[in-house]
């Protein structure tokens, strides 16, 4: 065989394998981009409500830094705000379960 034939031989192979390679990395790059809608249908779907603003606590004045702070009065606030977010929790596990018909915990209604 003649060598101008080896070439256009090569050639063709090597178009081809480059033309199959493109095919493949189309076909990844549609079914990455198809899972990634995918992703973000079921992100919206299952992601949790953001509470209304009116919902949140309101800010009370201006940040200040716990280190220019009495140690005292920040372990104060702490201490309150822990006994804040636990009475907001049990209120939700109370109404919580009352909305699901289940029983109640006695410590949940303070009767103990």
């Amino acid at each position: 065989m003649p060598f101008w034939f080896w070439i256009l031989l090569w050639v063709a192979l090597c178009a081809l394998a480059l033309l199959f390679v493109l095919f493949l990395g189309w076909r990844i790059f549609r079914a990455f981009m198809a899972t990634l809608a995918e992703f973000e249908r079921a992100a919206a779907r299952l992601s949790p409500r953001a509470p209304s603003p009116s919902a949140r606590e309101p800010e009370t004045g201006n940040f200040v830094p716990a280190v220019f702070q009495d140690p005292g009065q920040v372990r104060a606030d702490y201490l309150d705000g822990k006994a804040r977010r636990d009475q907001a929790r049990r209120a939700r596990r109370v109404a919580r379960r009352a909305a699901r018909g289940q029983r109640q915990s006695l410590r949940d209604l303070g009767l103990t």
